[in-house]
């Protein structure tokens, strides 16, 4: 009885503030930008994420490691293959087949209500060049201890040294600036 006891207690214990390493379960992510003729967006087809959190009783406590990968050749617009092709000649995706966000640090987790406002420090790596981003996002514990994290960020190409894609001889022309929209859940595993 008294070892039953024990155990129990040391299963409640490690359970209650428990690291783990997650992994993505689900995600959208949306790419938007505008052109000289309309507004344009590309779906994210895979993402790729794992991470490292402490969680306490469902709760968020610390986020020690996270790291995001996109396959250049899963963004796919609607448009069809020419933007597609576009896209990924921008991208040099022959060279750099994957966009990788690593976090550096969680500068701020500050819950409000049943969600957190996560400010966190990283870097975007995209057609082999690096460049260190500020980023805050919404992030939420679920009842099955999975955390999701949404929320966007606002990139220009060219400081990724990305030329902006062109069509029909130039006569079609994108803009500089995009947006990344996303949400992701993670799962411990």
């Amino acid at each position: 009885m008294k070892a039953n006891l024990i155990l129990l207690l040391v299963f409640v214990l490690t359970t209650a503030n428990a690291q783990g390493n997650f992994r993505a379960a689900q995600f959208s992510m949306t790419i938007k930008g505008t052109s000289n003729l309309h507004e344009w967006e590309s779906k994210v087809t895979d993402v790729r994420a794992t991470g490292s959190m402490t969680t306490d009783a469902n709760a968020l406590q610390s986020i020690q490691s996270l790291q995001v990968e996109i396959p250049v050749k899963s963004i796919k617009s609607p448009k069809g293959s020419i933007m597609d092709n576009k896209t990924y000649d921008a991208l040099q995706s022959k060279k750099y087949p994957n966009i990788v966000y690593n976090l550096e640090k969680v500068t701020g987790l500050n819950k409000k209500g049943d969600s957190y406002d996560i400010n966190a420090t990283g870097t975007l790596t995209m057609a082999g060049a690096s460049k260190k981003i500020d980023m805050t996002v919404k992030g939420k514990v679920g009842s099955d201890g999975s955390v999701t994290f949404s929320g966007s960020k606002k990139l220009k190409m060219t400081d990724y040294k990305i030329d902006p894609p062109k069509a029909l001889f130039g006569t079609l022309t994108t803009g500089d600036d995009v947006e990344i929209v996303f949400q992701v859940t993670v799962k411990q595993f």
